[in-house]
């Protein structure tokens, strides 16, 4: 994350915040950015356990990887296809339920 400098021009960072305005104007679309990335580093993980709404690692990798696929469409879209939708939302439901087991 960018911090403001002294010499950067005033409009363009977020009135009384150190963020770029543009990622607070787009704060979906940034979030989004991060999740996806984390989410990949994590499920590349060799992991000591999954969560226990899975039957195993495997189980566990293939539901990262639909919260994966559904951060990724939000990166940068804004306008989405009907089977977008569903791998968005199921997604976005498997990350907002297991978020808690987001660590190893």
């Amino acid at each position: 994350m960018k911090r403001k400098k002294k010499d950067d021009s005033a409009e363009n960072w977020s009135y009384k915040n150190d963020y770029p305005i543009e990622e607070v104007w787009n704060t979906d679309n940034y979030l989004a950015g991060v999740i996806a990335d984390r989410l990949k580093a994590f499920k590349a993980l060799e992991k000591h356990g999954y969560c226990p709404a899975f039957k195993g690692m495997a189980e566990w990798n293939k539901a990262i990887q639909k919260m994966i696929d559904a951060f990724e469409l939000l990166k940068h879209i804004t306008s989405f296809s009907e089977e977008e939708e569903k791998i968005i939302e199921e997604g976005l439901e498997l990350f907002c339920r297991h978020y808690r087991y987001l660590w190893d």
